[in-house]
């Protein structure tokens, strides 16, 4: 083998050693950048989850996590926080078995139709 061929082989030889270094030299950028978000999102997450116990733990000892909602104005809960605590028991009396699926029905359209009258009083006081 002559000079050139050395040489020329040896170009070829150094340029794919120069492209691969580059190739493997960005896929391991852009692994390292989807880590760091990855890392980022964890830590996020668990900081989130963190903060949720601890408020939930704070509501807990404090008492407030079951306080009934006060209306500003009445001093008292309102006429919708009430209703959604009726369909609330409803839906768990039916979820216990405790009612059948249609005498949960009737109830809940029973309180429907009960929230729509409550509505409508509502807003004939207003007027007056």
């Amino acid at each position: 083998m002559d000079g050139k061929k050395a040489l020329y082989y040896g170009a070829i030889a150094v340029a794919i050693l120069v492209v691969v270094s580059v190739v493997l030299s960005v896929i391991s950028a852009i692994i390292g950048l989807a880590t760091a978000v990855i890392s980022g999102i964890v830590t996020l997450a668990v900081l989130a989850g963190l903060g949720y116990v601890a408020y939930k733990a704070g509501s807990w000892l404090l008492g407030d996590d079951d306080s009934p909602s006060v209306d500003s104005i009445g001093g008292g809960t309102t006429a919708v926080d009430a209703a959604d605590g009726r369909q609330d028991r409803l839906r768990q009396q039916y979820v216990e078995g405790q009612i059948s699926e249609a005498e949960f029905e009737r109830r809940i359209a029973d309180e429907l139709e009960t929230e729509e009258l409550d509505d409508i009083d509502r807003e004939l006081e207003r007027e007056r």
